[in-house]
């Protein structure tokens, strides 16, 4: 019924100490892949949020026509190898074609190093630390454009 020790001695750890540098650069990294995200995806086809904070956004994909947002998410998979989970996993309708999109499959450690090197992130840096995501991004663009 209680935490276990180790846990606990690791809990002090991290508590002790300032981390606001590496807080900032966290926010500031997940605000810039999540703007290169959203802008990429933002389209006639894409109806989708700026980000506001987080690490996700839930894209509805305009005129897709499937039977369930679970449907959809599963060709999207199929066809383009990007995992997205469905919104109807998230309280949403599952007739409406959300999803929940994470934006977070990079080494956030490198990404750290890079980008404390300049305090600057361009599309450069974001396809250089993010490749995953730029490349995922895109290929869920192009399966968006052809609805």
């Amino acid at each position: 019924s209680a935490v276990s020790a180790p846990i606990q001695y690791a809990a002090i750890k991290a508590y002790q100490g300032n981390h606001n540098n590496y807080i900032e650069s966290s926010r500031i990294i997940l605000e810039a892949v999540g703007n290169f995200v959203f802008t990429k995806l933002n389209s006639n086809k894409v109806l989708i949020n700026k980000p506001q904070g987080g690490f996700y956004l839930m894209p509805e994909f305009i005129d897709a026509k499937f039977n369930s947002s679970a449907e959809m998410c599963n060709n999207i998979l199929e066809d383009t190898g990007v995992a997205l989970l469905p919104g109807s996993d998230f309280g949403f309708d599952e007739k409406k074609m959300i999803a929940r999109l994470s934006f977070t499959d990079f080494d956030g450690n490198n990404f750290m190093k890079e980008f404390e090197k300049d305090h600057n992130i361009d599309h450069k840096l974001i396809s250089r630390c993010a490749p995953k995501v730029v490349e995922g991004v895109d290929m869920l663009k192009k399966w968006s454009e052809k609805l």
